[in-house]
């Protein structure tokens, strides 16, 4: 009798380690656990009931004859008991072996959950890596400002399932809420007081939840988590989330993700705005703002090719500044910059949306009319000759502020930016020689 109990279990732990090996839920398990009691004890009629006020899975076994079963074993860990129960026929055999077969089942409850917890820990790391992944794709493709906070944000929103989030970026002395996303009714967020918070989260600060009390003032209710995108000492933006889609809250390893997020995403925004300097320095005159001589010739040479594939007009004007040397001469070339800088605006003012202005270099500037002929031309040159006439009252130390101007179209007088140009440059000579202030249109 002694031997008998190791006897009648032999098969039983390899069968009860495959049923959690195998099983994806807590029915499934107890159900496998079940069969193979049933070809042990060769009974049907074989039931196993888990009692837990955290868990609700369904007595396993047969629909009917539980009435007449027999209580075989019943054992209880904490909250929870593993209650097994049989035929009478069958009960007798197994209850004397009725404890072991509760402490197995036990055992392989908490082998389950603890495999659980691992696979969701393994879960967490992989989905941590793809994140981080998609960062690296981010960091190593060159997008615009706009796109890369675009990009931020709604990666950062879908990582966490964030009802809705913001990316606010400092502008003075405010956060400013500058891209915004939202799955639920909410209002746009407001700006932020830069300087408190600031102080309530310094530069290097990590990842904080809605807990903080000084944070939380400031974000407004709602926010449950709080991002700061710092680049080194320098703050690139501050990345807020409201609650998860989930329902779960902001833990531990949602801190940790977001604070390596966060660096990477800091990079992007640093980098984006780099790419950004280095583009506008190659396409910008310094001094008005304006686009320089290159870039010039490049949109040029675009509306010109337009204008060719589209049968279009396209009207260019090369505009200089009316005895600009006796102003140098007499006020100094700071002020001779001043000048440059106010004709620079006027032309940006008058121009449409569509339309090219720019400078060539010293007094010259050029401006491109796409869709414009030269008859139509004379609209925008009346326009700018009236606001300069507008510049001698707010600007009288300059005097009188006049400009001749060569107009010249494509294709009529040229298909190529030197044929153009050149077409420009001798009607602007023409309006020069005419006595300034005047206005000569290339010749056919």
């Amino acid at each position: 009798m002694g031997s008998s109990p190791p006897t009648t279990l032999a098969s039983l732990p390899s069968a009860f380690a495959a049923a959690c090996r195998l099983s994806r839920t807590e029915g499934e398990l107890f159900e496998r656990c079940r069969v193979a009691l049933v070809r042990r004890f060769h009974s049907e009629r074989i039931w196993i009931t888990l009692v837990s006020p955290t868990e609700t899975v369904p007595r396993v076994g047969p629909e009917e004859g539980f009435e007449d079963t027999v209580e075989v074993a019943r054992l209880g860990s904490g909250e929870t008991e593993v209650l097994i129960h049989a035929e009478p026929a069958a009960a007798s055999e197994m209850r004397a072996v009725a404890m072991p077969l509760a402490v197995g089942l036990s055992v392989v409850l908490e082998l389950r959950s603890v495999l659980l917890e691992r696979q969701a820990s393994l879960d967490d790391a992989v989905f941590q890596l793809r994140a981080l992944r998609q960062v690296a794709r981010l960091l190593s493709s060159v997008h615009s400002i706009e796109e890369t906070e675009q990009l931020i944000l709604d990666f950062m929103a879908e990582v966490f399932f964030a009802w809705w989030a913001c990316l606010y970026r400092p502008e003075g002395e405010v956060y400013a809420p500058k891209v915004f996303r939202a799955l639920n009714e909410r209002l746009r967020p407001a700006p932020i007081v830069r300087g408190a918070l600031d102080q309530a989260l310094p530069a290097g600060s990590a990842s904080t939840g809605a807990d903080d009390v000084a944070v939380a003032a400031l974000v407004g209710p709602g926010a449950e988590l709080v991002v700061p995108l710092d680049a080194g000492a320098e703050r690139m933006a501050v990345l807020v989330l409201g609650s998860r889609i989930s329902d779960k809250l902001y833990g531990r390893a949602e801190l940790e993700l977001a604070g390596t997020l966060s660096f990477a995403a800091a990079i992007a925004l640093k980098n984006s705005e780099l790419v950004e300097q280095l583009h506008s320095a190659a396409t910008t005159d310094e001094l008005t703002g304006l686009y320089n001589r290159r870039a010039l010739e490049e949109r040029l040479a675009a509306e010109i090719s337009r204008s060719l594939r589209h049968q279009l007009h396209t009207s260019v004007l090369l505009l200089d500044l009316d005895r600009f040397k006796v102003v140098n001469d007499t006020m100094g070339h700071a002020a001779g910059d001043r000048l440059l800088i106010e004709v620079a605006r006027v032309l940006r003012q008058q121009c449409r949306a569509l339309d090219v202005v720019g400078r060539l270099g010293g007094d010259e500037f050029l401006v491109i009319l796409p869709m414009t002929k030269p008859a139509e031309a004379q609209v925008f040159v009346a326009r700018v000759q009236s606001s300069l006439r507008e510049m001698e009252q707010s600007s009288p130390e300059f005097g009188v502020c006049t400009l001749s101007m060569g107009i010249a179209e494509s294709p009529r007088h040229g298909t190529t930016v030197s044929s153009v140009l050149a077409a420009a440059d001798t009607a602007l000579y023409k309006a020069k020689r005419a006595g300034r202030n005047t206005v000569e249109v290339a010749d056919s």
